[in-house]
């Protein structure tokens, strides 16, 4: 082997060795640029794996919040539109009643009204009249009465002076008698009618009237209190819907702002 052979032969292996030390240097170097895993840690694939398995997870939560506030959002537009009719039907409902207190005030003041005429009417005008007829028919019996005895007087009278017929003096005394008779017994009859129409009848006549009067006057105070209990009644239950409503129509935020003073 000559010297050339030789130096190429050395060559040869001093690139070998010097390609086999890069080879291993390249190596080394890979394996200490590489992470270390630390105990407890997962690998980088584990962890590349969770973020994958998470971001579903936090996909369907956020799907859920966004669900949960969309029914908390169509329960409250629901109870906000049955506050609104429930105020609308109260509304109608409460100016039914007060109408209904109103027309039984404007009753009872009519019936007070005439109560008080018919009593004004029966003391100034009917009382005086039905004693003023009671009276004369009293006086008439009366009269009658005076008349007929006078009458009688007067023929007995006659017939003691003159001589007539024994049949007929007895005759036309005995009418005259009869006559005296019944005119006592009208005249009786008259003046108990004029008793109880003065002392009976009249007062009880009255006496009714009067009781109309007074509850014709319990009608209109009752009719009164009546109707201040459907004001307050009216008023009470329309503020609490009122408020209620007033209450469904804030915003989310200031809710939670009470809610958070609170």
């Amino acid at each position: 082997m000559t010297k050339l052979s030789i130096r190429r032969a050395n060559a040869r292996a001093l690139f070998s060795s010097l390609a086999l030390a890069l080879s291993l240097s390249s190596c080394v170097f890979a394996v200490n640029a590489r992470p270390k895993e630390v105990e407890g840690d997962k690998p980088a694939a584990g962890v590349a794996a969770a973020d994958a398995s998470a971001k579903p997870a936090a996909s369907s939560a956020t799907e859920a919040a966004a669900r949960a506030k969309a029914r908390k959002a169509e329960k409250k537009a629901h109870e906000l539109e049955l506050a609104r009719m429930e105020l609308e039907s109260e509304e109608l409902d409460q100016q039914h009643s007060l109408a209904e207190a109103q027309r039984k005030l404007d009753e009872a003041h009519k019936s007070l009204s005439e109560a008080q005429l018919s009593l004004e009417h029966f003391k100034t005008r009917t009382l005086p009249r039905e004693l003023a007829e009671a009276t004369l028919s009293l006086d008439r019996a009366q009269q009658r009465r005076d008349e007929a005895e006078l009458e009688l007087r007067e023929m007995e009278a006659t017939y003691a002076k003159d001589q007539f017929a024994k049949d007929t003096k007895e005759l036309v005394l005995s009418r005259h008698r009869k006559q005296l008779d019944f005119a006592n017994r009208d005249m009786e009859l008259a003046r108990q009618r004029f008793d109880d129409e003065r002392n009976v009848t009249l007062p009880k006549t009255q006496r009714e009237h009067e009781k109309k009067l007074r509850d014709a006057e319990d009608g209109v105070r009752d009719a009164e209190v009546g109707l201040r209990r459907a004001n307050a009644k009216a008023e009470m239950s329309l503020r609490r819907l009122r408020f209620k409503l007033k209450e469904l129509e804030q915003p989310e935020e200031e809710e939670a702002a009470k809610k958070g003073g609170a």
